[in-house]
């Protein structure tokens, strides 16, 4: 009746082509006599019950797969974001005397671009955190370079200007 080749064709379904099956298969498995009889559908749906349902197996798990694997990742994709900024926030609260001197320069200049020597070990530690960026990698001077405050934590700092003091 049908072929393997077949069977796999209908697995590559689209999702638009499995939500259409999806909504056609669930009308004719699960309405009511009377609909199926006015549709004329109640001969077929009794000789191929079975192929309907797996049709509507299929046309599930292929919206399932085109929905939710996206949906989950994106969720995820949220969670992990919004752990990562709560851990760079906590950063911030545990400046040294050194670290909040540089970041004051940030938020009293009212700029998110600043020189500075790039060997400086300060400037490293706030890089490595995520709080600092490299802005470009041609130098100013023999080793001063542009480093950007990242946007998380100049909205974190103009905020809560007291973890600069």
């Amino acid at each position: 009746m049908f072929e393997a080749k077949q069977i796999f064709d209908w697995l590559k379904l689209s999702g638009k082509q499995a939500f259409i099956l999806c909504i056609i298969t669930s009308i004719i498995l699960f309405s009511g006599d009377k609909l199926i009889a006015v549709l004329s559908l109640t001969e077929a749906k009794k000789s191929l019950q079975i192929w309907i349902g797996l049709v509507w197996l299929i046309s599930v798990s292929t919206l399932v797969a085109e929905v939710g694997f996206p949906l989950f990742k994106w969720i995820t994709q949220k969670i992990k974001r919004h752990s990562n900024l709560k851990k760079y926030q906590q950063r911030l609260h545990a400046l040294t005397i050194e670290e909040k001197e540089l970041l004051s320069e940030y938020i009293n200049r009212n700029t998110r671009t600043i020189s500075i020597n790039y060997s400086n070990g300060v400037v490293k530690e706030l890089e490595f955190e995520m709080v600092i960026r490299m802005a470009s990698n041609i130098a100013y001077y023999h080793d001063v370079l542009p480093y950007n405050i990242q946007p998380w934590a100049w909205d974190y700092l103009t905020k809560n200007p007291g973890l600069l003091k």
